[in-house]
């Protein structure tokens, strides 16, 4: 997660001049290229996304809650996507058949600056519920703790000195 001064001056001053949009990007292996929308405008923009350059959101009715720090400890983050059924159904379904988490990256950028000015990225879409208008789901980070530590399987195959 990375924010940019700029950003950090946008959020706390909000003059009215300073439109911030906000995007997702969501790639899958399934998908021919990543899905990208932007919220908080009436039209399509085209945006600079590092490493890639200057690409095409799609604008969509988007609600993003973005994880966050309470008393009562960490809070997770969620989206939904309004207008499902015009952008992201078919993605949705290859990427259930794939069986792959889909990695999901949000974009803050103030309107008239070519870099994003707030990045998160690492995160998965999680939980998806599905309805005609709507798609709505958790976005989790990785959790590393899970994962198997060595990544090595050790078994009689390759280690022939392990006892059954």
């Amino acid at each position: 997660m990375s924010i940019s001064a700029a950003m950090e001056e946008a959020y706390a001053a909000a003059r009215p001049d300073q439109v911030i949009v906000q995007t997702l990007e969501m790639d899958h292996p399934a998908f021919a290229q990543p899905v990208r929308i932007v919220t908080n405008v009436a039209e399509d923009m085209t945006l600079t996304v590092p490493g890639a350059g200057d690409v095409l959101f799609q604008a969509c009715g988007v609600s993003i809650t973005l994880p966050g720090d309470t008393e009562d400890g960490p809070t997770q983050a969620r989206v939904r996507v309004d207008n499902v059924s015009g952008i992201l159904r078919g993605y949705l379904k290859d990427a259930v058949q794939a069986g792959e988490p889909i990695k999901v990256t949000f974009r803050a950028y103030i309107l008239g600056e070519m870099q994003p000015g707030e990045v998160i990225d690492g995160m998965e879409l999680a939980s998806v519920s599905l309805t005609a208008t709507a798609a709505e789901g958790a976005l989790k980070f990785r959790e590393l703790e899970l994962q198997a530590f060595p990544l090595a399987t050790y078994d009689q195959q390759y280690y022939p000195a392990l006892q059954g």
